[in-house]
């Protein structure tokens, strides 16, 4: 079989540089790791883009209440080095605004299905590595459970909106759990005979 064409790099060394409005805070990232340079300005690096490929971030803000208005919450600015071309490229900034309102009608509006999803599979890394600290400590039974609560979670949302994206993230959670399983069940049986080897040793003497 023909080996599969890899994906051009078009941009390296990106980064996300983001100014916060004022009384916003960062809470979490997701999908991403950043510096904060002081309490409202931070950068995010973001590696390498490729043609062809998607990449999501999440950034959970706290920007708490205020007056009806309309309010700058976070000013965004990209730099990255164009591979083709070989110099850096300064994109210009965009300010994103969030308006606030005394209507209680706006509590029943949906969070946009985009966003939600994209946290949704951003937050997956995390909850595999609390499983995984679980099965570490001993723990199987419960870093199992863990994940597969959130692959049936995934299974759900998959069959309930009809979306590829959440069904294979759904077997690799349950792909993942059985390797995880199957690989401390291994490890905790190797500990378990070199200590009764070590018991009998002890014994003998």
């Amino acid at each position: 079989m023909p080996a599969k064409a890899s994906r051009q790099v078009l941009a390296d060394q990106v980064q996300l540089h983001l100014q916060l409005g004022e009384r916003v805070r960062l809470g979490r990232m997701y999908g991403c790791e950043g510096d904060m340079l002081n309490d409202r300005n931070l950068s995010l690096s973001l590696g390498t883009l490729s043609e062809g490929k998607v990449r999501r971030l999440v950034l959970d803000l706290s920007v708490g209440p205020r007056p009806s208005g309309v309010y700058p919450i976070v000013t965004m600015l990209w730099t990255y080095l164009d591979v083709i071309k070989q110099k850096m490229v300064l994109q210009p900034s965009r300010t994103i605004p969030l308006q606030f309102s005394n209507s209680t009608a706006l509590i029943k509006r949906n969070a946009d299905p985009r966003v939600e999803k994209a946290l949704k599979l951003l937050q997956n890394p995390m909850i595999v590595e609390q499983a995984r600290q679980e099965m570490q400590r001993g723990k199987l039974a419960e870093g199992e459970a863990i994940i597969t609560r959130r692959a049936d979670e995934m299974l759900l949302y998959a069959a309930r909106l009809e979306d590829a994206d959440y069904l294979k993230e759904a077997e690799a959670l349950y792909r993942l759990s059985n390797l995880y399983l199957d690989t401390y069940r291994k490890f905790r049986s190797r500990i378990a005979k070199r200590q009764g080897l070590k018991t009998y040793s002890d014994a003998s003497h």
